[in-house]
Order: structure tokens, then C-alpha cells, then sequence
């Protein structure tokens, strides 16, 4: 982990670089040299980092409950959506910070972001900086239309075109980055195109700074820029009298990042230390999270201002049962320690949590999973192709899943552990056209020529037309019995009118954000709903003018609810954000326990009748002997202390099973699959 001390005065010359900024007229060249001086170049990023750091996928990261820590290495990471524009080809806007990430450019040198896509080249070959804080290495392609792939990681082929650019393909998703020629060791990103040719244009300036990203779809974000730093984010015409609505703003410190302000007008900020590490958040409701850390930008210890996700965290372990692989051990607050083996790339390859319970995980050099063990020692094991697509999974009873694919990876077979079969055709373009289901039952699409669905053909060969906007999003269907439905959508591509068959309207109304605010029915009563800074529904009034108020604490914990007819429910956590009490608008109170790994293992209802749980090494719990009629928290009387909201499922050895809470009350053997009765709790987003 050499060389990252190189970020230490690194703050104290990013005012002074920025202002220089302002007088740069050698266009791109001089413009990307500037900013590049301001931080590390992806290769130099790579050549400190460790195996594995920088190419992994989100879905291979493993952070422990942590918020969020890398268990590989340790970085603190954090990653956030700015807007997200809905269609064939989404629009989304994001940024992620990361503790020793220093090639950032618009949002600072700690950030990566939808506007720092861009390719580094350079004597030994390509390196692709994403948005997500990848760093892929490829080599010198050999030819023009000659791909290549890159070292490790994700299998997206890099090729040359003979304009001098380059485009990067992603096989899974059938999405293709073009990337301008280069200019001083640099290439800028400038379309994101779909298999039927829907686009994603970035607009820049003379200087290269980004002005604008365009979709064929109608959508423009328009971007400020300042000293080389974004400064707002806004789309174009989305206000009703046509003008711009702003999406965001941002504010620096230093260079840095410290604000981001949506349309609440409050700030989500952030400090940083002179390696610039992110060292706390505080949100718009002013409750904060801090961050602790060591000489190689490994976070040692994090934790909120009222002691919620405190966390310790010690690297560089050993274990006599995993030779070569080092371990990270995580404490929690309550003193519950959990481990996580990691091998020489950076993958995690077991998970030992704080009762002992061990869970394995085998992959590829490129992150592929390979097989999973749980801590049952039930193993799953996958046959992949080379882009990470699973041909089969063979399961821990013997029996295999099989998928075959098309040439553009696409499946078009599977077969299922009973032996039944579903087939799925495409067009050229890859657009699904027929699905066939193990009875032979087919269902046929089709598509315009810019792959928006045209009409759903069932297999009786019933009709449903479908009529799409430039975006790809429905806006009318007609039944098979030719009754129709519209739908008028905002700049956002959010449905805001909706016409029926019948010519009743609905309107709806959104938050920049995109929570619903208001809903007008078709007999004129209206409900409406208002949001704090944080996203969290703080009020609700029903259609009746009736009143219902939400309360929340840290990270968005809902801590009481106020019904209209004045009854308070009242809700209690624990420093891992678990829900452990509910207090009745009588104050009687229902609690819940739970073990050092976090999984439910008992609890109290109102009327001090006690349930408890016992589990298997993999956490599969079912009920202890009980009394029946204990109510649950919302008042209502239950079954083996279970919800009495039922459904009924079928069992192979009944031919109905009811089913409460999750657990089968009358089959042959009882089974529960642990979804037992909770509260409404919280929604632990930030």
C-alpha cells in the first residue's frame, strides 16, 4: 500500500490549483493536466493499491453491516444517486467517495461520478476510471476493431475504432461506452449506446468540462461548472412553466465536497482530514457519522453521534484454518465480533459471524463466484461462462439448473431442477419475442424499430397493444377487449395523469426527489403527502383530512407514528438499528431479543406472553412451544404468537397448508420459514 502518504498536502494546494484553473486556455490537453495535478492518474492508483482492490463489482464488495466498510481493504465507501431517469436505456446520475481514492476530478479527487468516466492511456495501455470507483486495466489493443480484454475483473472488451476513440462493452447489459480520441494521455466519454440505438450524449465545453448529458429519450441534465468542480445538476424544462428545475447543489471546501443541497434546501455535508478521507457525514436533519482511520486509509473505526452503527474494526489477522489469507475481524458496540477471511485478490472467501457460523465462498481471478457453502456446509456450485453468466448451478440436493444462452448472451433455455423446461426467444437487437412456458404455452412481443414494445400477444391469442414515448415507457395500452388506458408522464418520466377505459382521471403529483406529494382521484378527493430533507413521509392526510404524523431519529429510524384519531405507536432500537420495543397508545409494550449475530431469538407481546426461537448454524429459526391468542403489536390476535394475516401455499404433503407469519400451522411437519410477525419499522436508507 505504498505511496498513498503522497495525499497528505495534497488540501493544502487545491485552492491555489483550482484558481489557476480559471486561466487555462490550452483546451482539453491543458485542461486535464490541470486536474490531474490535483490528484493521483488511475495507474498510479493501481500501482499502490492491492491485488483485487480496484475491480471488483458492487455485488462482490462485502461490508459486514458496517456503513459501509470494505472488508478487503478496509476503505470506507459510500455511494449515492443523484437522479435517476427512468426508459430502455436508464439515465442515472451518481458519485461514490472512497477513502484513499485520489483520481477524482469533478466532485474532488476522493470521488468518482457518472461525468469522471473517462480512459487513461499511456506507454503500458488503458486504464478505464468508472463511475463507480473501478479501475480496469487493459493492454494495447493490436489493431483497429481488435478488442481486448482487461487484466482482472469485469470481462467488458475494450476496442479501437479507426476514428482514434474507443468504445467499452458491456456483454451483460448490451450497453457500449464511446469514448472520444485521446488528447494529452486522455479520453473523455462521449455516448452510452443501447442495442436499439438509444443514447446517453455528454456535452462539454472548449476546456472539457461537462455542460450537458443528452438522452434520445428527451431527457437533458444540464451541469455548472466552477474552478474545475460541478456546482448543480438540473434537468431541462421539467418545471411547469418550462423553465429548468434544479436537482442538486453542490458546495467545496477546499476543493473537496462538503455540501450537497436537494430541493429541501438543507445540506448533506461532509469533513475530511488532510489525507482527504471523508471523517464524517452530518444529513439534513443535522445527526452525523463519523469515521476513523488508520496510515493505509483503512477505516479502524466509525460510529454516530448517539452511538448507532459503533463499529471497531482490526486488519491484517491471521487464522491457522486459512493459511495465506489474512482476516478482518468487526466489533460491534454490543461486543459482537464477526471475522471475514480474505485471499490475495481481495475477495472474501469466508464470513464467520459472532456465533461461530462460517459461511464460504469460492471464485474466478475475475470475481466470479464459483460456489457458496453455508454453515450447514450445504454447497452451491456454478459453471460459468467467461463473462460470469452461469450455465449451470448445481444445488446442494443433487439436482442442477441449467441455462443455455444466444450469441449476445441472452438465455434462451432454462431447465429447472424437476426436469421442466421454458424457452425464450429475441430479435437481432435482443429484444425478448417469445417466451414459452413447460406446457408449451407461448407468449409472443413485438417491437418497433427502436425496440419499444409495440403489443403483448398471449397464447390464447388474446392482444394487449402497447404504445411507448421516446424514452420506452408505456404511455397507453389497450386490452384485448379493446378498453384503453392512458397515462401522461413528467419531464422525469414519472406518471402524472392517468386516464381509464371509463375516462376517469387521476393525477399525481411528485417531489424532485421523486416521493409522491399529492393524488387527486377521479371524484376530486385528494391525499397528500410532505418529506423531510431525508426522504422520510413526516406527514400524511388522507382523503378525509384525516392526520398522520411520522418521527424518526438516527439513519431515518422511525421512532413514533400519530394516527388520526390521535393514538401514538412509539418504537425503540438498538445501536445496530434492530427494532426492540413498541410502545401501544395504552403504553402496554411489545419487545423483541435478538443474538449477537442480530437474528430474532425471542420476544415479549403485550400481554407479557414470550415467545422464543431456536435456529440452525444457518440461521433458519421455528417457534418454541407457545400459548395461543397473544395479540400482536397492531392489537390484533395471532397464532402461536405469529400475525394472523395468513395465506394459504401448497405443501407436498398437504394439499393446503395455512400458512401464519410464515410458519405452516397445519402441515404434516411444521416449518417456518423465519418472516415472523414485526412492527412497521424503518426504512434504513440515507
Amino acid at each position: 500500500m505504498k505511496g498513498l502518504t503522497t495525499l497528505g498536502g495534497l488540501a493544502k494546494g487545491l485552492k491555489g490549483g483550482l484558481a489557476a484553473m480559471k486561466g487555462i486556455k490550452g483546451g482539453l490537453k491543458g485542461m486535464s493536466l490541470a486536474v490531474r495535478g490535483l490528484g493521483k492518474s488511475a495507474r498510479g492508483m493501481l500501482a499502490n493499491g492491492a491485488k483485487g482492490a480496484f475491480d471488483r463489482l458492487a455485488g462482490v464488495v462485502r461490508r459486514g453491516g458496517s456503513d459501509p466498510v470494505d472488508m478487503a481493504t478496509g476503505k470506507m465507501f459510500l455511494p449515492l444517486v443523484d437522479t435517476e431517469l427512468p426508459g430502455l436505456l436508464p439515465l442515472a446520475f451518481v458519485r461514490r467517495v472512497e477513502s484513499g481514492y485520489a483520481t477524482g476530478w469533478w466532485f474532488g479527487p476522493s470521488w468518482s461520478s457518472t461525468v469522471d468516466q473517462r480512459l487513461e492511456v499511456d506507454a503500458e495501455g488503458v486504464v478505464f476510471v468508472t463511475e463507480d470507483g473501478l479501475l480496469l486495466a487493459y493492454p494495447h489493443p493490436d489493431a483497429v476493431d481488435s478488442p481486448v480484454l482487461p487484466e482482472t475483473g469485469p470481462r467488458w472488451p475494450l476496442t479501437r475504432s479507426a476514428s482514434g476513440g474507443y468504445t467499452v462493452s458491456d456483454p451483460m447489459t448490451g450497453h457500449t461506452r464511446r469514448f472520444m480520441p485521446p488528447s494529452g494521455g486522455l479520453a473523455l466519454l462521449e455516448r452510452i449506446s443501447d442495442r436499439n440505438g438509444h443514447t446517453i450524449t455528454f456535452d462539454y465545453d472548449d476546456q472539457g468540462a461537462p455542460t450537458g448529458i443528452r438522452h434520445s429519450g428527451g431527457y437533458h441534465l444540464k451541469i455548472v461548472t466552477d474552478e474545475g468542480r460541478v456546482t448543480a445538476l438540473s434537468l431541462a424544462g421539467a418545471a411547469e412553466d418550462g423553465s429548468d428545475v434544479v436537482i442538486k447543489r453542490y458546495g467545496y471546501t477546499d476543493g473537496n465536497l462538503t455540501e450537497v443541497i436537494n430541493s429541501s434546501g438543507l445540506p448533506l455535508t461532509f469533513t475530511y482530514d488532510g489525507r482527504l478521507r471523508v471523517t464524517s457525514w452530518t444529513d439534513t436533519n443535522r445527526r452525523s457519522y463519523s469515521y476513523t482511520y488508520d496510515e493505509q486509509d483503512r477505516c479502524i473505526a466509525e460510529g454516530g453521534e448517539a452511538g448507532h452503527i459503533a463499529l471497531t474494526l482490526d486488519y491484517d489477522g491471521t487464522d491457522s484454518d486459512w493459511p495465506g489469507c489474512r482476516v478482518t475481524t468487526l466489533t460491534t458496540a454490543e461486543g459482537a465480533a464477526s471475522r471475514f477471511v480474505i485471499n490475495e485478490a481481495c475477495q472474501v472467501v469466508a464470513e464467520i459471524d459472532a456465533c461461530g457460523g462460517v459461511t464460504r465462498t469460492t471464485y474466478d481471478i475475475h470475481h466470479h463466484v464459483v460456489s457458496s457453502t453455508d454453515a450447514l456446509g450445504h454447497t452451491t456450485a456454478y459453471t460459468n461462462d467467461v463473462t460470469g453468466r452461469p450455465h449451470t448451478v448445481a444445488h446442494p440436493d443433487g439436482t442442477v439448473t441449467r441455462i443455455a444462452y444466444n450469441e449476445l448472451g441472452l438465455p434462451t433455455a432454462l431447465t429447472l431442477p424437476d426436469g421442466s423446461r421454458r424457452w425464450f426467444g429475441y430479435d437481432e437487437r435482443g429484444n425478448r419475442t417469445t417466451e414459452t412456458d413447460a406446457s408449451g404455452a407461448t407468449t409472443r412481443f413485438t417491437y418497433d424499430a427502436a425496440g419499444r414494445l409495440t403489443s403483448v400477444i398471449d397464447a390464447l391469442g388474446a392482444t394487449t397493444l402497447v404504445c411507448c414515448d421516446a424514452a420506452g415507457l408505456a404511455v397507453e395500452v389497450t386490452d384485448p377487449l379493446g378498453h384503453r388506458r392512458t397515462a401522461h408522464r413528467d419531464a422525469f418520466g414519472r406518471v402524472d395523469l392517468v386516464v381509464d377505459a371509463l375516462g376517469a382521471r387521476t393525477r399525481r403529483w411528485w417531489t424532485v426527489e421523486g416521493q409522491l406529494a399529492r393524488v387527486q382521484g377521479p371524484d376530486g378527493a385528494e391525499q397528500s403527502w410532505e418529506y423531510d430533507g431525508e426522504g422520510n413521509r413526516v406527514r400524511h392526510t388522507d382523503a378525509a383530512g384525516g392526520v398522520t404524523t411520522y418521527e424518526y431519529t438516527h439513519f431515518d429510524l422511525l421512532i413514533a407514528r400519530t394516527q388520526p384519531d390521535g393514538a401514538r405507536y412509539e418504537f425503540a432500537y438498538d445501536p445496530s438499528l434492530r427494532l426492540t420495543k413498541v410502545t401501544a397508545p395504552q403504553g402496554l409494550t411489545w419487545e423483541y431479543t435478538y443474538d449477537p449475530v442480530g437474528r430474532l431469538v425471542a420476544e415479549t407481546d403485550f400481554d407479557g406472553r414470550r415467545v422464543t426461537y431456536r435456529r440452525d448454524a444457518a440461521g433458519a429459526r421455528y417457534p418454541a412451544p407457545t400459548r395461543w391468542g397473544s395479540r400482536s403489536p397492531t392489537g390484533t390476535t395471532s397464532w402461536a404468537g405469529w400475525s394472523p394475516r395468513a395465506w394459504t401455499a401448497r405443501s407436498p404433503r398437504t394439499p393446503t397448508t395455512v400458512w401464519g407469519g410464515g410458519c405452516a400451522l397445519r402441515a404434516s411437519t411444521a416449518r417456518c420459514s423465519g418472516s415472523g410477525t414485526r412492527a412497521a419499522g424503518p426504512s434504513r436508507r440515507r
